[in-house]
């Protein structure tokens, strides 16, 4: 009794809920304001692909972006791009002043001509037998270098030649593979049109046979009425049997019809396809033939390459030969002026070395492009300062410098006489005179691209100290930047600072490193020997970013359930909102194997890398991806039709249950494996609709077709739409 009492109330308590719940929807919605009715809809059991997607939306954005920054710093003086500016490879960005790198190259060509000039004059005391004596042996060795020279010449000649020739081969390869694809396209456009003409009579006689299924249909309706009517007249039911029995016939005729469409239009495919697998035969074929041309161009031009490098070799080995005659030819002179001419050869080995330093330096001045892109920012403007790339600087001292150019640096350091002073001669040399026994120098060094030697006095002679500058390479900046001396005496050595000079000094090309002896510059190896301080600045966020406008990714969201669904080298399609939903292919190029997790929800972002571009595609634009994940063909139905695995069938007028076994779910369809056939009738579930003599309030409307969902895969919208892989298509 207890028990029963309990469950009593409960009862009474749900009804009083419900009592409750119907009032306040009376009072909130009202009362109805229109009739309602049901519209019955059907669909016909067809064949076809089923597919199942997994798709996610993101925002566009570039493949690559490269930072371009000047080598050196400097007053910003033009800008010859904008934001949003498509540039290309090599073209000029920006400039900042070049005033004073312009300065640095005409004096540093003024010393080197001072300095060529000083050299010539100590080689002149030799005497007449000896300057006549090393004047042949200075020919004969310059003879050899032309000899060399020339030889160069003709190769390079031989080269462009076997070049020019390699080059005609592949062009006529090329022209083939255009006749041969001329020729595939050809062909591939006569036997698809066979195909087209095929799939068009086949489309003519389906038609037919619907037309006559429908005859058969109605045929078979007028029968039945001729057979419930009462009294029945049999002389027309007979006609109407003859009827159905005639339209049967047409069925059947109309059926074979287009089973023989069918294996006309398999033929035409067949023989499209073996036409497809000729013409990729010709054109690989015609790509071979052009590929193994490129394959002996390439092995002609390394071949050529090894030539040109014996060739230069060889230049290289006269022009030492050269160097050695000469030096020797100076070796010959009297004692006395040895000394000064090994001194003067010195300066203007660096006199030279600062020269291409500085060329290098004017031309960092002007930055170019390194690659094709769009211009997506730019830092500074015209007039701001902006920081070089390679800026550094470091500071130190040694405990002693090298006297001129072989004196022994600890004569220096220990040196304690009058003090000498020293003087820069267009950032080049740097000439020390010393007072009393043995003076040293107060060396002093130029801020920018080059560095003058410190030179020492040895025993109250005039020497002259090398300058140490030198570049470290392209985008490296100054070798040391500016070093200061330590204690007096310190300074670099006469002969060190000499390096190769760089392989291009105008252009904004890449450099090579100018080499520096091991005697070292004022500032660099003021700071490696005795540990003074270093320091070096760069910029946090390049001048300017150029953007790759050509290739675009797309990194969207998928859920748990849908990352296992997908894979690397997946193909997909990108719809841009921006583009009308215009669509591009597109491959899934990376999937983490980490997630992400935001208010508890977890994702996992994949990259896709579109395939293909366009003007409209900008950086920012809203896209979506969609992926076929899984994918079956044959009887399918709408996926609404479908309840506990049974289907309303039309069958002899009547609408009759029907158990089926399903297969893939789809997006918006259902594969059927068996219980149904291609061509049956099937009931769609109705959809309820009011009517009313006066507008419809916002809630009456959430009755309507949009809350059963037509497309049963997109959320209620006609039609489907793309769903998530999660929605169960």
């Amino acid at each position: 009794m207890t028990e029963r009492a309990g469950a009593s109330w409960v009862v009474y308590a749900l009804a009083a809920l419900c009592v409750g719940a119907i009032v306040a929807a009376f009072l909130v919605v009202g009362p109805s304001s229109g009739t309602a009715s049901a519209i019955t809809r059907t669909a016909t059991v067809s064949e076809g692909v089923v597919q199942s997607t997994v798709s996610g939306s993101g925002k566009l954005q570039s493949s690559s972006k490269v930072g371009v920054d000047f080598p050196t710093g400097g007053t910003l003086t033009h800008i010859y791009v904008t934001a949003g500016q498509h540039v290309i490879a090599g073209q000029l960005l920006a400039e900042i002043d070049p005033a004073s790198a312009e300065a640095s190259v005409s004096s540093a060509e003024l010393s080197l001509a001072s300095a060529e000039a000083s050299y010539d004059a100590a080689i002149e005391g030799l005497t007449p037998a000896e300057l006549e004596q090393n004047d042949v042996s200075a020919q004969e060795a310059r003879a050899s270098v032309r000899s060399a020279k020339a030889s160069l010449r003709r190769d390079m000649q031989s080269i462009k030649t076997e070049e020019a020739s390699a080059k005609a081969a592949i062009v006529q390869d090329e022209a083939a593979i255009k006749r041969t694809e001329s020729s595939v396209a050809l062909e591939a456009s006569s036997v698809q049109d066979a195909v087209n003409q095929d799939e068009g009579q086949r489309a003519g006689d389906e038609a037919a046979l619907a037309e006559a299924r429908a005859a058969l249909e109605a045929a078979k309706a007028a029968r039945e009425s001729e057979r419930a009517r009462t009294p029945r007249n049999e002389q027309q039911l007979s006609a109407a049997e003859s009827k159905v029995g005639s339209e049967e016939s047409a069925v059947k005729s109309a059926e074979a019809k287009v089973t023989q469409d069918g294996y006309t239009l398999t033929s035409a495919q067949n023989n499209q396809a073996a036409t497809a697998l000729k013409g990729k035969q010709s054109l690989e074929s015609a790509q071979s033939t052009l590929a193994n041309a490129r394959v002996s161009a390439s092995s002609a031009k390394l071949k050529s390459a090894q030539t040109i490098e014996s060739a230069r070799n060889s230049v290289t080995s006269a022009e030492l030969s050269l160097k050695s005659t000469l030096a020797s030819n100076a070796a010959k002179a009297q004692p006395a002026k040895s000394s000064t001419v090994v001194s003067a050869e010195n300066s203007v080995k660096s006199a030279r070395t600062t020269l291409a330093s500085a060329r290098k330096s004017l031309g960092e001045t002007k930055l170019y492009a390194p690659a094709e892109g769009v211009v997506a920012s730019i830092k500074d403007a015209v007039g701001e300062t902006v920081s070089g790339s390679g800026s550094s600087s470091s500071t130190g001292s040694t405990e002693a410098g090298a006297a001129g150019s072989s004196s022994s640096a600890s004569a220096a350091s220990k040196s304690s006489g009058g003090a000498g002073t020293a003087t820069t001669a267009g950032a080049s040399d740097t000439h020390a005179t010393g007072a009393g026994s043995s003076g040293t120098g107060a060396g002093t060094t130029t801020a920018g691209s080059t560095t003058t030697g410190e030179g020492a006095g040895s025993t109250g002679e005039s020497a002259t100290g090398a300058s140490g500058g030198g570049t470290a390479g392209s985008g490296s900046g100054t070798a040391g930047g500016s070093g200061t001396a330590g204690n007096g005496g310190s300074g670099t050595a006469g002969e060190g600072g000499t390096g190769a000079a760089p392989t291009d000094e105008s252009s904004h090309g890449s450099y090579e490193d100018i080499a520096l002896s091991s005697a070292g510059t004022a500032g660099a190896s003021s700071s490696a020997a005795s540990g003074g301080e270093g320091s070096s600045t760069s910029s946090s966020s390049s001048f300017i970013e150029l953007i790759d406008v050509n290739s675009y990714q797309l990194v969207v969201p998928l859920s748990e359930t849908e990352i296992g669904h997908v894979h690397v080298g997946q193909i997909a399609t990108v719809a841009v909102e921006a583009l009308e939903g215009k669509k591009f292919a597109a491959q899934l190029t990376n999937v983490p194997v980490l997630s992400t997790t935001e208010s508890g929800v977890v994702d996992y972002d994949v990259t896709f890398q579109l395939e293909q571009s366009e003007a409209g595609l900008k950086p920012g634009m809203s896209a979506t991806a969609e992926v076929v994940v899984k994918q079956a063909e044959g009887i399918n139905v709408p996926t609404t039709a479908v309840s506990a695995d049974t289907v309303t069938v039309v069958r002899d007028g009547k609408d009759v249950r029907q158990h089926v076994v399903t297969g893939l779910a789809g997006n918006s369809s259902t594969i059927i494996l068996s219980g149904l056939k291609a061509g049956e009738t099937i009931v769609l579930p109705s959809v309820s609709t009011t009517r009313s003599s006066t507008s419809a309030t916002g809630r009456s409307g959430l009755s309507g077709a949009g809350a059963v969902g037509l497309g049963g895969g997109g959320g209620g919208f006609p039609g489907g739409g793309a769903a998530f892989f999660r929605g169960g298509g």
